[in-house]
C-alpha cells in the first residue's frame, strides 16, 4: 500500500466501475493533504506500473464533473507521487547494493594485499632454492672434477 491511499475491492454500493481494461475498478481511499478520506475508482493493476492503465475518477463523479480538470490534474499528480514512491524506493535498493559492493571491494583488496605479500614470499623462496641448486651443481661439479683427477693419477 502506499501512503496516499488504501485500497478496498468493495464497490461500496457506488456501482461497478470499469477500468480500461474493462475489469471492475477498486475503491481506494486517499490521504493526500488536499483530498484526505475521499474515495475514488482506480485501476485494479495500479500497483504494477507496467500493467496499470492508469484509470481514475473519483467515486462522487457527478460532485466532480464540474472539476473534471482537477481529477486530471490529481491523477496525473498521483502517478507523479507513485513515480516518485518507487524511484525512492529504486534509490534506497541501490544505497544499499552500493553498500555492499563497497564491502565487497574493501574485502576483494585486502585479499589482494595478502596475495601480494605472498608471491613476493614465493618469489624470494625461489631465489633462495636457485641460489642452492646452483650452489649444489657448482660443489657436485668440483667433486666430480676432483673424483676424476684422483682416479687418473
Amino acid at each position: 500500500m502506499s501512503k496516499r491511499c488504501s485500497s478496498s475491492t468493495s464497490t461500496q454500493g457506488h456501482g461497478v466501475v470499469l477500468c480500461k481494461h474493462n475489469v471492475a475498478c477498486v475503491v481506494n481511499t486517499s490521504s493526500t493533504e488536499m483530498n484526505p478520506g475521499r474515495q475514488f475508482y482506480g485501476c485494479r493493476y495500479w500497483k504494477n506500473e507496467k500493467k496499470t492503465c492508469g484509470f481514475f475518477r473519483w467515486v462522487h463523479w457527478m460532485v466532480d464533473e464540474v472539476d473534471e480538470e482537477t481529477s486530471t490534474i490529481g491523477s496525473s499528480q498521483l502517478k507523479l507521487e507513485d513515480n516518485l514512491r518507487i524511484a525512492e524506493s529504486k534509490a534506497e535498493r541501490r544505497k544499499k547494493e552500493n553498500r555492499i559492493l563497497v564491502e565487497e571491494l574493501s574485502r576483494l583488496m585486502k585479499t589482494q594485499e595478502v596475495m601480494l605479500a605472498e608471491g613476493r614470499r614465493l618469489a624470494h623462496d625461489i631465489r633462495l632454492i636457485r641460489y642452492h641448486f646452483t650452489v649444489v651443481v657448482v660443489v657436485n661439479f668440483i667433486l666430480l672434477v676432483l673424483l676424476w683427477q684422483h682416479l687418473v693419477m
